[in-house]
């Protein structure tokens, strides 16, 4: 059958970083039509594989075959004229143009006489955003101005777009709420009626089982099995990337009967994002806040931080009203610490080592009292974190971008806990990475909890939201619809709520 037909072919193929082996013999064929998920834990080799099939990198040995024929993909645009488009895991866009200009950028369109025809291009923006569900008015906007699930979904769309044989997607759904990703997986199943193949990488394995028609296990570099998802289960994909079986089941109950309140925010305002915000954290307490895309949840925990000047409302800390207007080092100081969703751009320095991003926020405590570094105790310091969350680094100096999300994101959640905060935001702690960091992060939020620091979590994940939450905060649209108790909520009811087809006060539970 044409189902047979094999798109493209990886032969041999061996990639190396200095002395880091980061590929070892890679053999592996992507059939036409079919979606082919690959999985392995943070540093398995998944994204190098990706970046040598879409031409960003070259392989350091091997070859590869597309539509039978060997090719050399010596950039992205070699890739890009055969028809292999990749949608990375984190958005690269000029965040200063327009939507519509970053759509078409390198792909402009002209007139005759050379110049750009807007008209036609708006009228082709028009299409590509609706292939997403977004709305033509989104063309016109800043991109950078955009939440970074916008950003992403708008990428998704320039990929489904052109016409594409292979769709690379790395992490699609690692910031979509449950509505939005099953959205785009009926976007996949029809680019598989048009006989376009999806590789498709993410650590949310039910979404692997539910899409994939082949799954590729990677570890250390290597394939180690192929896998038939209609035979498989969560647990069995997962031990087969680890290698060994994972406890999932990470939450323990609040030991406290009386919690102390650490901040209240009451009618929180800030236009267009969210109105009339309120809501309290107590010491030790766990909650969590789900909306979907565009909900304000990231502009709630911003200005909660003093990133961004609310336009009404009151903030309460520790009793205290704090002033309308505070900047971050000022949260900082009293104690309130934000670990941001967009962990390329916003979470790290990528020109500098992971010593340098680690102590960065508290250099102080590593300075002597005329303000010079004390380099023996930051070392020492910096030794004791990497041993304490199992970053795995090869030294202190290693260029944070080196290493895989999973171990940047310790680092950021790392820096933040060297002084114990009163009140920890988390923003998608744990987008893109694996199920083994994944959990060793939830087990990590539930130990400081439960050591007496307030935790806000924002996630789109819901299965982390009702598994690790004491309590849940529901967004519609810039409103809480929803403040519940962990076991008096489903996530059908929590979905409703965040659709705006329901209240909690009109849950029959």
């Amino acid at each position: 059958m044409s189902e047979d037909k094999i798109l493209l072919k990886l032969v041999d193929i061996d990639k190396s970083f200095g002395g880091i082996h980061a590929l070892r013999q890679i053999n592996l064929e992507v059939k036409q039509g079919q979606v082919h998920s690959i999985v392995g834990e943070n540093g398995a080799g998944k994204s190098t594989m990706m970046k040598i099939i879409s031409g960003v990198i070259s392989p350091s040995a091997g070859s590869i075959l597309f539509e039978n024929k060997p090719v050399t993909l010596k950039n992205p645009k070699d890739a890009f004229e055969l028809g292999i488009v990749m949608v990375h895991q984190e958005p690269s866009v000029f965040s200063e143009l327009s939507v519509i200009e970053n759509l078409f950028s390198g792909n402009e369109i002209k007139s005759p006489l050379g110049n750009i025809n807007w008209q036609k291009t708006y009228e082709e923006g028009t299409k590509m955003l609706h292939l997403v569900g977004l709305d033509q008015s989104y063309l016109q906007l800043k991109m950078g101005d955009l939440s970074l699930g916008t950003q992403q979904l708008l990428l998704i769309a320039k990929g489904l777009y052109y016409k594409s044989k292979l769709i690379i997607l790395d992490e699609p759904t690692s910031i979509l709420s449950g509505a939005e990703s099953e959205k785009l997986f009926s976007l996949i199943e029809d680019l598989k009626s048009k006989r376009i193949s999806v590789l498709y990488i993410s650590h949310r394995i039910p979404e692997i089982l539910q899409i994939s028609d082949k799954v590729t296990v990677l570890r250390d570099g290597q394939i180690t099995e192929d896998l038939d998802p209609s035979t498989m289960t969560e647990d069995k994909i997962i031990a087969a990337m680890s290698g060994r079986t994972i406890n999932r089941n990470v939450y323990v109950p609040p030991t406290q009967s009386e919690m102390e309140e650490v901040i209240r925010v009451e009618h929180l305002t800030k236009s267009p994002y969210f109105k009339d915000i309120s809501f309290s954290v107590n010491s030790g307490e766990v909650v969590g806040m789900y909306g979907l895309i565009g909900a304000g949840r990231s502009e709630i925990a911003r200005t909660i931080f003093g990133e961004m000047k609310r336009d009404g409302g009151t903030v309460y800390f520790k009793g205290d009203k704090l002033k309308d207007s505070y900047p971050t080092k000022f949260a900082i100081k009293k104690g309130i610490y934000y670990v941001p969703e967009d962990r390329g751009n916003q979470g790290i320095f990528k020109l500098h080592s992971l010593k340098y991003n680690l102590t960065s926020s508290f250099l102080d405590s590593v300075s002597n009292s005329l303000g010079f570094l004390n380099l023996k105790k930051e070392t020492n310091m910096v030794d004791e974190q990497i041993k304490k969350y199992s970053i795995k680094v090869s030294n202190q100096q290693q260029l944070i971008t080196s290493l895989s999300g999973g171990s940047q994101q310790k680092v950021i959640i790392a820096r933040w806990l060297l002084n114990k905060p009163d009140l920890l935001i988390l923003d998608e702690p744990t987008r893109g990475i694996d199920m083994r960091t994944k959990l060793e992060i939830h087990e990590l939020i539930m130990k400081i909890a439960r050591e007496g620091i307030s935790v806000l979590l924002i996630s789109s994940d819901m299965p982390e939201i009702i598994g690790l939450s004491d309590r849940i905060l529901t967004l519609n649209k810039g409103k809480i619809i929803g403040n519940t108790k962990r076991n008096d909520v489903s996530e059908d009811q929590i979905l409703r709520m965040a659709l705006g087809l329901t209240k909690a006060e009109n849950l029959k539970i």
